[in-house]
């Protein structure tokens, strides 16, 4: 677009909006809580930039970008955004439809580029910058090209907010620098240091199923006293103002605003995003639910996700890669599962369901990244659930069954097509492990060796270690939970807290690290590509 184009069209803009292009605002009103603000879906070429008009009016929402932090006139302004230096992009009209949320898609960007970005909030009538909430700056960088070598680091977290221990004002920390931090979701203010690329949020990142009462009893092995939480929440979300209500709670804490204003973000989800161990097709007869199918309440949670995460897809499960060396596959395996009692079937069950199953093994023929990360919110050897109710790919029998056929299948295949260097990261069951699989200890041996990696929780309670399945040979390699420690299961933070982080060198290298809660690692793996 020329400088005359961008003329004609701003001009014929109403007055109130072409002054927001001009890079001129008459005022405004900022108050870090009154827009929140977050970007993920991150590529080399686009982005997403999300927002919440905290008034809870109807309003427009404005996205402002620039190769700067600041946003002053003065700067060149260019709508295509890779010669000049700033550009505005009008987002949607958001109203209670949406609970006050919405996203822009920020596209013709500059790969390995760092953007900053600005929220902003024109409220009606008339959308008049003059009465305009303005978010605070957040940034992101966008991927790499496929052809460029440059290191990537990026963090994976789970687990928050879980079994009523929630935003606690008292909470203190000293993390590895030395620095008391305090109040709230401490680890995100440790993993922010870590001036991660990315992070993905692998399910659990709400617990809807779990009030935050405003006290709970500490454990007196982890030194007894009470826990406060400020603000509570008193619920167990059914309604689809519940659900949101649950991403607000979160979305409260200014550390993890302030991590995700620097970090762009890949979100999944699992169970405790519409209740616990659910699957399609499942009745919930227990209170408070009482009869309700979970794909009515999978419905409304599914909403208020996709309502109050950057999301550039209709489908949880997708693809993104950064740079030569690194494509991260994001799976759902909530929404297309086999029923949980049927989990020892021999004749195999839904984990990914047909579609999502064919698109991965497509897209990891594909891939010409140096690794495949593939980010499986459900472990693939830890046993959870009961006997009837076995919620991960395994059930704890070697013999390969349920939804081990499934993943028996995508193994063999990734060892048929010829397919190197896949590592699975994973969370769920609240510990810390590393564990090799090796198909000459296996029940099922036709597959290359591989590594699976588990982290959290990064603020819920800490339980396991549980027991792995023998099917795919599995070892733990290193392991830290309560059992190991000599703690009670639902141990509080910051007791036994993790979070994890990946690291890809320019030439390939591929180093993993579990990190505790104030950023000591807890065990490292790196790994040369074959």
């Amino acid at each position: 677009m020329t400088k005359k184009q961008w003329v004609l069209a701003v001009s014929a803009l109403p007055a109130s909006v072409a002054l927001l292009y001009s890079g001129v605002i008459l005022a405004n009103h900022f108050d870090d809580d009154a827009v929140y603000a977050q970007s993920g879906d991150v590529s080399a070429k686009s982005a997403v930039v999300w927002g919440r008009c905290n008034r809870e009016a109807d309003a427009r929402l404005v996205v402002r970008l620039s190769a700067s932090p600041e946003f002053g006139s003065d700067h060149e302004l260019d709508h295509d955004g890779d010669q000049g230096q700033k550009r505005t992009e009008l987002g949607p009209v958001v109203t209670d439809k949406t609970d006050y949320t919405g996203s822009v898609v920020l596209e013709g960007l500059q790969s390995d580029k760092t953007y900053y970005y600005q929220v902003l909030c024109l409220n009606k009538p008339g959308f008049d910058p003059n009465d305009a909430d303005m978010g605070p700056v957040g940034k992101f960088r966008t991927a790499p090209s496929r052809r460029e070598a440059r290191p990537v680091r990026f963090v994976w977290a789970a687990d928050l907010a879980g079994q009523g221990w929630g935003r606690n004002p008292e909470l203190a920390i000293t993390d590895v620098y030395g620095n008391t931090i305090q109040g709230g979701y401490v680890i995100f203010d440790v993993m922010r240091r870590l001036e991660p690329d990315f992070a993905v949020f692998a399910g659990d990142i709400i617990y809807a199923d779990n009030p935050i009462p405003a006290t709970k009893e500490i454990p007196p092995e982890v030194g007894g006293g009470t826990w406060v939480n400020s603000p509570t929440k008193d619920f167990v979300a059914i309604t689809l103002d519940q659900y949101r209500e649950n991403w607000r709670y979160n979305l409260g804490d200014d550390k993890l605003q302030r991590f995700l204003l620097d970090t762009p973000m890949y979100i999944q989800w699992d169970d405790h995003e519409v209740t616990n161990n659910w699957y399609p097709g499942e009745i919930l007869t227990a209170e408070p639910y009482n009869g309700l199918p979970a794909d009515e309440l999978a419905g409304r949670a599914r909403q208020a996700l996709f309502e109050y995460n950057p999301i550039d897809s209709k489908e949880l499960y997708r693809t993104f890669q950064h740079g030569e060396h690194l494509e991260i596959f994001l799976l759902d395996e909530r929404s297309f599962r086999g029923p949980n009692p049927e989990n020892s079937d021999p004749n195999g069950i839904e984990m990914l369901g047909k579609k999502q199953f064919q698109w991965l093994k497509q897209s990891l023929k594909q891939s010409r990244a140096t690794w495949k990360v593939i980010s499986t919110h459900d472990p693939l050897s830890l046993v959870t659930g009961g006997p009837t109710d076995r919620d991960a790919w395994a059930q704890g029998d070697p013999q390969v069954l349920g939804r081990e056929v499934q993943l028996s299948q995508l193994l063999k295949f990734i060892k048929d097509e010829g397919i190197k260097n896949v590592v699975y990261i994973t969370a769920d069951v609240h510990f810390a492990a590393a564990i090799s699989y090796e198909p000459e200890r296996a029940v099922f041996g036709d597959f290359e060796p591989f590594w699976e990696f588990v982290i959290g929780p990064v603020h819920a309670g800490a339980f396991g270690a549980n027991a792995p399945d023998d099917s795919f040979g599995p070892v733990f390699e290193f392991v830290r939970a309560p059992s190991t420690e000599g703690l009670p299961a639902n141990s509080p933070p910051p007791n036994l807290q993790s979070f994890g982080a990946v690291e890809v060198s320019e030439t390939g290298r591929l180093t993993v690290r579990i990190h505790d809660v104030t950023g000591a690692v807890l065990y490292e793996k790196a790994m040369d590509p074959k």
